[in-house]
């Protein structure tokens, strides 16, 4: 499960008011890359049929199959700490599909940690 920090929550929150979007939701991405996920988060007034859709307070978040996988036991954090801005993601430990992407490649070609 996806995990929100308090920051986090209030900084969508924040978000959504500031843009007139309430009661609307926020798409979280990710993408399994050799050097980590690459993530991204957008405003969308409502799920698509087959997403993971997560209820944090008055937060919805939305993720289709594949980022649901990635962000399994993830943590997003947000900071206004001027070395660390934004939003943070962290994974607990590499999921079975970063790991599989990573030994799909070229002996060498990437250095990410695999389960053990």
């Amino acid at each position: 499960m996806l995990i929100l920090t308090r920051p986090a929550i209030a900084a969508i929150e924040a978000s959504l008011v500031a843009n007139d979007k309430r009661g609307q939701g926020v798409r979280i991405t990710a993408e399994a890359g050799c050097s980590g996920p690459k993530y991204s988060m957008r405003i969308e007034p409502d799920p698509a049929p087959n997403d993971t859709v997560v209820e944090i307070r008055d937060v919805r978040v939305f993720m289709d199959q594949d980022s649901a996988a990635i962000l399994a036991g993830a943590t997003v954090d947000y900071s206004e700490d001027p070395d660390n801005f934004g939003f943070n993601f962290a994974l607990a430990l590499p999921t079975e599909e970063q790991a599989a992407n990573c030994a799909s490649k070229p002996a060498g070609a990437c250095s990410c940690a695999k389960p053990a």
